[in-house]
């Protein structure tokens, strides 16, 4: 009798063994997908409903989506007019938040056709930044979780490509002040690596206080791949973070001190990238402002991604350096000089370096390992290679470099063994009486260590030096 009822069980699994077996694989592949999807939004947490901006978030997509969806036209940077500059518009919504609650607000857009010409010029077309910063209901905002003590919020688009972030007032209006000054930066040096600003924004929800923010490109995109994260401000006091344990959900973004005498290794790019922190950080004292920080994102390159040289790949990555980021690009001149720009490289192919910066063409600078010297200067150059001397005051216009076939590619640098994400961030910070107190005060509490609180000059020569001396 239990050999009978043996059998009719094996029999009943045996009928049941394909349905099992599907069963198996749906619920195999959807703990797969889970853990794919959790590593790819490592120290990210996804905005849902009781998340303490679910409201915020909603609203700020709702805002966005309404000032972005009438916009037909995009101007030329030459037709962006002092009243486009100084334009701000404002609407009151009353929306429904997650089919419970009517919710009030107002959403105010800051020089919304500059900001429009900017995500032009740099290759965003107005359908892809939609769909990106205003995502739909089944894709959320994401909280970026990190060690970073600004006391702002900052949240990813769910595609990881943009970055919202909150700021204050005066930082706001700080940059509106010097805006035309940024896009007129961004016109003659369209490689750099200032981050790039693409929408600035306030809303007030019934209620709560008036919140200021801004939309830029994420200086880490794409961000698999990446396995350390620095954020170098050229000094010493107070710039050691402890990294978080293995299998943290943080990400860590380390300082100064964790960088240690580690070098950039760029290898012939290393001239177009001290050249560029040159003309940079020249605006950045020039504004008054200090400190600032470069971000650095380090992976390493893959086999396939070092010494493409086939020709096709050569003109596509010259086509995109002359083009990305340029003015002459816009919606009312798409014109390309692909064409010409074949004809030209295929003459003399073999003459091209394929990793180092096009010394070539009209624009781009020398491919060599060091600047070369200022030909108003003396015979003889400093030996010092952070001295401000030896980083060429006078830089050929443009700067442009050979752009790696890869998205975000205006803040992505390969050396010869890694793949860089640099940007410079955080510039809204000025000298002024609070800061100089702080000076002082940083004195007495650090003797004999450098710290982030000194006079422009100073902080832009100083930075300057560091990239100098960590980079080959």
């Amino acid at each position: 009798m239990e050999r009978k009822n043996d059998s009719n069980m094996a029999e009943t699994e045996e009928e049941l063994t394909p349905l099992a077996k599907q069963t198996s694989r749906q619920k195999s592949g959807k703990k797969i997908s889970v853990l794919w999807l959790r590593w790819k939004r490592r120290g990210m947490v996804e905005i849902m409903s009781g998340h303490r901006r679910w409201t915020l978030t909603n609203c700020v997509r709702i805002g966005l989506e309404k000032a972005l969806a009438d916009r037909t036209h995009v101007k030329p940077i030459e037709e962006l007019t002092k009243d486009d500059y100084e334009d701000i518009r404002c609407k009151r919504h009353t929306e429904t938040i997650d089919k419970k609650s009517q919710q009030s607000f107002e959403f105010a857009t800051y020089a919304g056709e500059v900001f429009a010409t900017l995500r032009n010029i740099i290759n965003i077309s107005e359908d892809e930044y939609l769909n990106s910063v205003t995502p739909m209901a089944n894709r959320r905002y994401l909280e970026f979780i990190s060690n970073s003590k600004s006391g702002q919020d900052f949240f990813l688009t769910p595609d990881k490509r943009f970055m919202i972030k909150t700021q204050t007032k005066k930082e706001t209006y700080f940059f509106l002040e010097h805006l035309r000054t940024y896009v007129e930066h961004f016109k003659k040096y369209p490689h750099t690596l200032m981050v790039k600003f693409l929408g600035l924004h306030n809303i007030k929800l019934k209620g709560k206080k008036r919140l200021y923010f801004i939309v830029m490109q994420s200086i880490f995109y794409p961000d698999e791949r990446i396995r350390e994260r620095y954020d170098i401000k050229a000094c010493q006091a107070s710039r050691y973070v402890l990294p978080e344990k293995d299998g943290s959900q943080i990400i860590t973004v380390l300082k100064d001190n964790n960088f240690g005498d580690n070098k950039i290794n760029l290898g012939s790019n290393r001239a177009w990238f001290l050249q560029q922190v040159q003309a940079d950080t020249e605006l950045l004292e020039e504004l008054g402002v200090l400190d600032y920080s470069l971000l650095v994102g380090i992976t390493e390159l893959h086999s396939d991604e070092k010494n493409s040289q086939d020709l096709a790949s050569l003109v596509q990555r010259v086509t995109k350096s002359l083009h990305h980021g340029s003015p002459e690009k816009s919606a009312n001149n798409p014109k390309s000089a692909g064409s010409t720009l074949h004809e030209e490289i295929s003459h003399s192919a073999a003459t091209l370096p394929v990793n180092g910066v096009m010394g070539s063409l009209p624009g781009m600078v020398d491919s060599v390992d060091e600047p070369p010297p200022d030909p108003n200067a003396g015979t003889e150059r400093e030996t010092d290679p952070g001295a401000k001397n030896n980083m060429i005051p006078n830089i050929p216009g443009l700067n442009r470099r050979l752009l790696p076939n890869t998205p975000n590619s205006l803040h992505i640098v390969d050396g010869e063994e890694y793949r860089y994400f640099l940007g410079i961030i955080d510039f809204f910070v000025t000298y002024g009486l609070k800061k100089k107190l702080e000076n002082l005060w940083k004195k007495i509490r650090f003797p004999g260590q450098s710290f982030s609180t000194v006079p422009p000059e100073e902080y832009a020569e100083r930075f300057r030096k560091y990239m100098a001396e960590h980079s080959e």
